[in-house]
């Protein structure tokens, strides 16, 4: 089941170095920030996993 994206975010494709952290600092934002956007449960992150970050 395909989700909609919330106005002004883009997708992210996880790196296989990338972590939450990382991901964070790339796009600018706090860690929770990435983690409420995503509504994920956990801070982990698997390489290959799409994301949303801000658009930028």
């Amino acid at each position: 089941r395909e989700r909609s994206r919330p106005p002004g975010t883009a997708e992210f494709t996880v790196g296989p170095k990338d972590t939450l952290n990382s991901i964070a600092l790339k796009f600018n934002i706090t860690p929770n920030k990435l983690v409420q956007l995503n509504r994920l449960y956990s801070h982990s992150v698997v390489p290959g996993q799409v994301r949303l970050s801000p658009a930028v």
